[in-house]
C-alpha cells in the first residue's frame, strides 16, 4: 500500500483508489486540483512512500472536501482507477 493505492474518507463515504502507473498519479493529482504532487520523479517516490504518510495527508485532506460519489464521478472523467464506498 502508498498513497496513491488505498482507501480515503469523503464527507460522505469512502473512496478507494487503485494508482499503478505516473501517467495515472499525474491525472489523480490534477483532479484533487493538486498538480504539483506529479512533479517529475513523482510517481517513483509516492510508490515507495507509506500509505499513511505525508503525501496520504494531503490526499486525504482534499477528498475530504466532498463526497465519494461526487470524487468518483470526477476520477471516473479523469481514468483514475477507483471504488466508492458508501
Amino acid at each position: 500500500m502508498n498513497p496513491g493505492f488505498r482507501t480515503y474518507r469523503c464527507s460522505s463515504g469512502q473512496i478507494e483508489i487503485s494508482v499503478e502507473t505516473p501517467e495515472q498519479w499525474h491525472a489523480l493529482a490534477v483532479c484533487l486540483g493538486r498538480p504539483e504532487l506529479a512533479y517529475e520523479g513523482g510517481w517513483d517516490v509516492v510508490k515507495e512512500s507509506p500509505a499513511a504518510g505525508r503525501t496520504a495527508d494531503v490526499v486525504q485532506e482534499m477528498f475530504y472536501e466532498d463526497t465519494a460519489p461526487s470524487w468518483g464521478e470526477k476520477l471516473g472523467a479523469h481514468s483514475v482507477p477507483f471504488k466508492v464506498h458508501a
